[in-house]
C-alpha cells in the first residue's frame, strides 16, 4: 500500500504582506497616500497593489518596510495582529517616510551584525 502525502497548502507571500501593511498602516495612523509618495507611486496605483490586483516587486516590499521602519521579515510574519503591530511601532527606529513618528522596527539588522 502506498501512502499519498497531499503537499500543505502554501501562503501566498504576498497576501500576508498586503494584509500586514494594511495592518501596519491601521496601527501608525498613516495615510495610504503618505505610503504611495514615499514609494513614488500614484495613490491609484498603491490602491491596486493594496487589493492585490497589481503585483508587488521586490523593491515596493523593501520600500514600504523602510515605510515603517520595519525589516522585510515583519511584513511575511503569518502571526501579525493589529495590537502586535501596534507593538512593533511603539519599538520602531524613526523612518523618512512616517513624518518623523516613531514607527516599527525590530532592531536586529543583519547587514551590521556581521550574520
Amino acid at each position: 500500500m502506498t501512502t499519498t502525502m497531499m503537499p500543505k497548502p502554501r501562503l501566498d507571500k504576498q497576501q500576508i504582506a498586503v494584509a500586514n501593511i494594511k495592518l501596519l498602516l491601521d496601527a501608525s495612523h498613516s495615510k495610504k497616500k503618505d505610503l504611495a509618495e514615499y514609494m513614488g507611486k500614484v495613490p491609484q496605483s498603491l490602491s491596486k497593489m493594496l487589493q492585490n490586483k497589481q503585483t508587488w516587486f521586490f523593491e515596493d516590499m523593501c520600500t514600504a518596510a523602510e515605510f515603517f521602519g520595519v525589516g522585510i521579515e515583519t511584513l511575511v510574519r503569518t502571526d501579525l495582529t493589529p495590537l502586535k503591530a501596534e507593538q512593533i511601532l511603539k519599538t520602531a527606529a524613526p523612518s523618512k517616510g512616517n513624518g518623523g513618528q516613531v514607527v516599527a522596527g525590530h532592531g536586529f539588522e543583519p547587514w551590521t551584525s556581521g550574520l
